[in-house]
């Protein structure tokens, strides 16, 4: 029964890869996600606005952490520009069975910090697993102090939908910090976009 689990197909419509305006969206194998994600084994920033436990990780460490996407309920995809072809960050989402996607995204690149790129990605994917009908609801959680991600899961229409207080550890200060959760439902998203489910 195990052995069933682990070996279930990839979703051959999930795994394709995603195009916006300006970027390709590429599913990642676990090595290739691992190459993608390396720098932010020793970025403190990324790693606390990801809300990583430690400020940095070894190369065998990060590795070892980073968790297996299956092309059906783990998905990483690169973030390329279309013309120069260079990966600039990743995106993951994780679905579960109730057909929640918990999203989460970094820039290796931050000279694409500020120019949109957290919107037409999110955006990009959004359209395309909305059309699933394994995909009922997106989600995510931020720091309550990353205004950032706050602002833009509001410009993207998600609902603000609870916070926990004093819930994460900070690795960097040892402080308490607060988080906020946000959703957005397929259906709500679709009709916001003009789009048919799959």
């Amino acid at each position: 029964m195990a052995l069933g689990f682990l070996s279930r197909p990839k979703d051959c419509y999930l795994v394709e890869t995603v195009r916006t305006e300006r970027f390709k969206l590429v599913n990642c194998s676990w090595l290739q996600a691992v190459r993608t994600t390396l720098p932010w084994a020793n970025d403190p920033d990324t790693l606390h606005a990801l809300m990583y436990e430690s400020t940095s990780y070894s190369r065998l460490h990060w590795a070892a952490q980073l968790d297996v996407p299956d092309g059906r309920n783990l998905f990483f995809h690169a973030i390329v520009t279309k013309d120069g072809n260079e990966t600039i960050g990743a995106h993951r989402i994780r679905l579960n069975r109730s057909g929640t996607a918990n999203m989460g995204i970094a820039l290796t690149d931050k000279t694409w910090w500020g120019k949109g790129v957290f919107e037409e990605v999110r955006g990009g994917l959004m359209d395309h697993f909305s059309q699933s009908p394994r995909v009922v609801r997106f989600a995510g959680r931020v720091l309550a102090r990353n205004v950032s991600s706050v602002y833009n899961y509001k410009k993207l229409g998600f609902r603000f939908i609870g916070h926990d207080c004093k819930s994460w550890r900070s690795p960097l200060t040892g402080e308490l910090m607060d988080t906020m959760y946000f959703e957005c439902l397929a259906e709500d998203w679709r009709a916001s976009r003009g789009l048919e489910p799959g």
